[in-house]
């Protein structure tokens, strides 16, 4: 298990707070944040390429935030691949063994029988780097870590560099050869939907601090703040300023309450509307093609506007309740947190 307790550290002006969460052997857990939140600090804080001020990194039950980077057993996939323009595939491939002593002829050899593993990567191991797609590209900076003796494997933002088309793809190969490789596993995404893909957990990052952690799953369904929600959600939030009485919500009523008396944020997701007889009456205002079946709607009932995704026939009216509404109770905290957002 890796334990990461109240780790502390900064660089300039920016400071990573009181981060603290487990991982179990073989877990992956996603960091999700807008850039700058400190996503791709906190690996390199776990790396060892940055001294934390407090806290501390256990692997195993062995402190390793006291122990050089060469001694950590960390391998590290950079958002830009990290590869070596003056050697061709089968020698970046297999760059660790080369850092061990083994001799070329060797290290080709152990290259092209690991490639095969890799999607079709085998056929370019005569080429040199700028003749690779990018696709394949990150297959060789993925790849070389398998040949590490490593026990985490970091990932920053592993498909950024890659176009839509291969993207999709690219996701569920990395997920297979994450769980092949049974290693502890971190990656760092500004995705939602990328993040959840692979991640078996989550950790929603803001402004250098863990706002929450836990299974992927979990976090999803029941974000602990405004700001978890909003950044879990790909097409956004629906927030509304609502007061409740007596199990009724008023300026919205999103079919189902079920919490106390007071004043709240109510917030939902498009795609968690859905159609309901007896639901409140919605004039459908407008409508934006999404997929094949549904549309991204313009919806408005007594004055409130929200956005929702719904069949592509709706027509001028529906009604409509909300599935799984998400009240948050107005305090200091949660004023402040809109502020901050």
């Amino acid at each position: 298990m890796l334990v990461v307790e109240n780790l502390c550290a900064h660089i300039g002006e920016f400071r990573l707070q009181n981060i603290s969460f487990e991982l179990p052997e073989g877990g992956i857990l996603a960091l999700l944040g807008p850039s700058g939140s400190g996503k791709t600090f906190l690996l390199r804080c776990i790396a060892g390429f940055h001294r934390l001020d407090e806290g501390s990194i256990r692997l195993k039950n062995r402190r390793i935030d006291d122990l050089p980077v060469s001694s950590r057993k960390v391998g590290f996939v950079f958002q830009n691949y990290a590869l070596f323009p003056h050697l061709d595939s089968s020698l970046n491939l297999g760059f660790p063994l080369y850092i061990r002593g083994l001799r070329k002829k060797t290290i080709r050899r152990i290259a092209r029988e690991t490639s095969k593993d890799l999607n079709g990567l085998d056929i370019y191991m005569d080429r040199r780097i700028e003749e690779l797609p990018e696709g394949m590209k990150q297959l060789i900076a993925f790849g070389r870590e398998r040949l590490h003796e490593v026990e985490i494997l970091l990932l920053d933002e592993p498909l950024s560099q890659l176009d839509r088309k291969i993207h999709v793809e690219m996701r569920t190969l990395l997920k297979k050869f994450i769980k092949n490789m049974g290693k502890i596993t971190i990656v760092v995404f500004s995705d939602p939907e990328d993040a959840m893909a692979l991640g078996d957990h989550l950790g929603v990052m803001y402004e250098g601090r863990l706002i929450q952690v836990g299974k992927t799953e979990e976090v999803f369904n029941n974000p602990a703040t405004p700001i978890a929600m909003e950044l879990t959600s790909k097409l956004g939030v629906n927030t509304i300023k609502v007061h409740v009485v007596k199990g009724k919500c008023y300026p919205y009523d999103p079919g189902q309450v079920n919490v106390e008396d007071g004043d709240y944020i109510l917030m939902f997701r498009p795609e968690e509307v859905e159609i309901s007889p007896g639901g409140a009456r919605h004039r459908i205002l407008e409508c934006h093609f999404y997929d094949g079946i549904r549309m991204l709607c313009v919806c408005e009932s007594d004055g409130v506007r929200i956005n929702a995704l719904l069949p592509r026939n709706i027509g001028e009216e529906a009604e409509l309740r909300v599935k799984t509404p998400h009240f948050f109770k107005v305090s200091p905290q949660i004023h402040d947190e809109f502020v901050l957002w």
